[in-house]
């Protein structure tokens, strides 16, 4: 871009996280960072109620257990959530829900949903 000048360099002066701020950023679980990274306080509540029902259903008590969720566990639970009769826009906000947690941890390298369902 004409007149914007890149750093060839960053200098430690410069940075504003410490080496162990960026270290200790880099090890959070993708299961974390997804949540942090949503803003809207209505989604994120939406968000942590459709996961929070998930996770009940499946047994999940800690988050990187979802690195083990398959397709199979996916559409038990849309079956069960048909059972209990709740609104088509319902069942489909929760699981697009789960369908971007997994997502985030596929993009970060880890097994889950979609990965095994591509096998």
């Amino acid at each position: 871009m004409p007149g914007v000048a890149i750093p060839n360099q960053i200098t430690p002066a410069e940075r504003l996280l410490t080496a162990a701020e960026f270290h200790r950023l880099a090890e959070v679980p993708p299961e974390f960072e997804w949540f942090a990274n949503l803003t809207n306080p209505s989604t994120k509540r939406a968000y942590e109620k459709a996961v929070g029902d998930f996770m009940r259903f499946a047994g999940i008590v800690r988050p990187e257990e979802f690195r083990t969720v398959t397709r199979a566990h996916v559409i038990a639970w849309r079956d069960d959530l048909a059972r209990r009769q709740l609104d088509g826009s319902t069942v489909r906000h929760r699981l697009a829900a789960l369908s971007s947690s997994c997502s985030n941890i596929c993009a970060k390298n880890t097994p889950s949903l979609i990965t095994r369902s591509k096998a």
